[in-house]
């Protein structure tokens, strides 16, 4: 009896050996097949295709100063301007374009008598889809307005970007602006959103 156990002890030790790569190259095998599975075979849900903002049309050289407009004044930084195209995006990738409504809304929750400026001034109003970041909306909404000289330094043009809240969401808003004589504004980047105020009035 002891001789028997003695000769199979080491037979059962060779057959661990000898199983236990099989089935460890079996298991490699059937994650590999599943990762190949997954990545081309199984059909992906499509990403919906990233919407390109309308591009801001605005002639800088056709007068669009205040001069000739009725209603409420408009003043950056104490500088009579006429608003003459405005932009709105919601903060964040993946949003559509806002509604009339939302718009609506947000323009008169954005500066007091907004919507009575929108009346008298008449602009073009565009709405993007959602962007990302502020300064990343800001750099595109400035690219966009392409103010002419430097940055609209010098001339009569300026535009302001920058933040707001409206029912708990976050909007981007850009403003191109025209004075009636040069003026030194150019570009004017709202860092916080209670500057808002402090850098357009109503009047």
């Amino acid at each position: 009896m002891m001789a028997n156990f003695d000769l199979s002890f080491p037979m059962l030790v060779l057959v661990g050996q000898v199983i236990s790569p099989i089935l460890l190259g079996l298991v490699i095998g059937l994650v590999v097949v599943g990762v190949i599975v997954y990545l081309y075979v199984l059909p992906k849900k499509d990403l919906p295709p990233e919407v390109e903002p309308v591009e801001i049309a605005i002639d800088p050289m056709v007068p669009s100063g205040p001069k000739s407009l009725l209603g409420p004044e408009v003043r950056i930084y104490n500088v009579p301007v006429r608003i003459v195209a405005i932009v709105v995006a919601q903060a964040g990738r993946g949003h559509d374009m806002i509604s009339e409504e939302t718009l609506r809304g947000l323009m008169e929750h954005f500066l007091p008598q907004m919507m009575a400026v929108v009346r008298a001034h008449r602009p073009d109003v565009y709405r993007w889809p959602g962007q990302m970041s502020t300064r990343g909306f800001s750099q595109r909404f400035f690219t966009q307005a392409n103010l002419p000289g430097h940055h609209g330094e010098g001339t009569p043009w300026t535009a302001v970007s920058g933040r707001v809240d409206y029912q708990g969401t976050g909007y981007l808003i850009g403003l191109v602006c025209c004075a009636d004589d040069d003026n030194p504004l150019g570009q004017i980047l709202v860092e916080q959103k209670q500057q808002w105020t402090d850098i357009i009035r109503i009047m």
